[in-house]
């Protein structure tokens, strides 16, 4: 076979954050590796200076992603437009005051950050244009056909096949390939939609970001701009699906006040909101994350309920996990390789859907033994220094696992 037709070592299908850090990631730990990106959307860095908006939405990035970030030598940049989160304040509306999870417990000077979505798109997508052994496709994949130690991905637009030693699904929740190659996914639903908006208040955030529960679901808070006397939070809401379409579609004044009741004035009066975006949410792992030759990342291996914001940031714990077993293998797509992988993150994987899940099922309810064991809970944290630091860790992706998916 001549060097023109040999097969490329990766094909990521999916530029989203998830691919676009596992691009980054192989092909800086093997600059020998011919790695492609497949994704059917334009995909421009903007070289123009870079506006905050206040209706982007945003993304939480826990203290172990900046580590992983800072490897890359891209958080100093995404650092620019990222708002350091100090402390977490957990809380069960109409019962204890609440717990504050501050950074310091667990030695570090941050829990996370949140860094605005248009910010880190335009910080990825520069690094992957500028990383001369990753080819981008704009181009749609319709299908993978497995081969001896290979793998054919099919492009749309006419376009020839790609054919890869391991080809990579990063391409959402709905992984349209996934569904194609008839990996099932066992789906638990919450009958429940995530209103998605921007707000501003009367008091400064002071880099606090509110993990609120309440009887309809949790509400999170994530603190936005540079400076903690920054007023702006991102808003995260979960509501049943039933409600979910008046509450998006209010007029801002019965919007900002039926927030205020959920969740009260520690930061005085809720002054405006940014355009409303809804979503249902679902607990969808799919049954199969490897095959010979093909493995799934991101969303299309794992969607989570947004409740600790963790989704991103265990796709990312994979990604590294992913990287550094391939990498070091004469054979990346070889099945027990890819089973090795999996065997590393497994246990993560499972802990952090489980606790999610969990967390959602026991806040969202108003059954008396469930307000007993949750009240029971936010008491435990607050009596148990030990527990609430081993808390806010997992939180902030600095578990033993976090550790062994970055170093091995």
């Amino acid at each position: 076979m001549s060097e023109q037709e040999a097969p490329l070592d990766l094909a990521i299908v999916g530029a989203g954050p998830a691919g676009a850090c596992l691009a980054l990631l192989c092909a800086r730990a093997r600059p020998d590796w011919r790695i492609a990106i497949v994704d059917p959307h334009p995909r421009v860095p903007d070289s123009g200076p870079y506006h905050p908006s206040f209706d982007a939405r945003a993304t939480a990035i826990s203290a172990g992603s900046a580590q992983l970030f800072d490897e890359l030598g891209l958080w100093q940049t995404l650092q620019r437009h990222a708002t350091a989160i100090s402390a977490v304040h957990v809380s069960d509306r109409g019962y204890l005051p609440g717990q504050m999870l501050d950074a310091s417990a667990t030695g570090m000077d941050t829990q996370g950050y949140v860094v605005p979505n248009t910010w880190l798109g335009q910080v990825l997508l520069r690094a992957l244009s500028e990383q001369s052994n990753i080819q981008q496709h704009k181009a749609g994949a319709t299908g993978f056909v497995p081969q001896a130690g290979s793998g054919r991905l099919m492009l749309d637009n006419h376009l020839a096949p790609l054919t890869a030693r391991l080809t990579a699904l990063a391409d959402g929740a709905n992984s349209p390939l996934r569904q194609a190659l008839g990996i099932t996914t066992q789906d638990k639903p919450y009958y429940q939609n995530a209103i998605i908006a921007n707000v501003r208040c009367a008091k400064p955030h002071l880099g606090v970001a509110y993990e609120r529960f309440t009887e309809t679901g949790p509400l999170a808070l994530l603190p936005l701009g540079q400076s903690p006397q920054a007023r702006e939070m991102a808003l995260v809401w979960t509501q049943p699906s039933h409600r979910a379409s008046d509450l998006q579609n209010a007029p801002d004044t019965e919007f900002l006040a039926r927030l205020q009741q959920h969740f009260g004035h520690r930061l005085g009066r809720f002054m405006a909101a940014s355009e409303r975006h809804s979503y249902p949410l679902v607990l969808r792992q799919a049954r199969e994350q490897v095959r010979s030759n093909l493995v799934l990342v991101g969303n299309a291996a794992h969607f989570l309920h947004p409740v600790a914001g963790q989704g991103f940031n265990l796709a990312l714990r994979d990604c590294a996990a992913l990287s550094r077993t391939i990498t070091a293998s004469d054979s990346p797509g070889e099945l027990s390789v890819l089973q090795g992988y999996l065997a590393q993150r497994e246990r993560d994987q499972a802990i952090t859907s489980r606790a999610g899940d969990a967390m959602v099922r026991l806040f969202s309810t108003t059954a008396l033994p469930a307000v007993a064991l949750r009240h029971l809970g936010l008491l435990s944290l607050e009596l148990a220094p030990t527990l609430r630091s081993a808390f806010g860790r997992q939180m902030m992706g600095l578990t033993r696992t976090t550790q062994e998916a970055r170093h091995g």
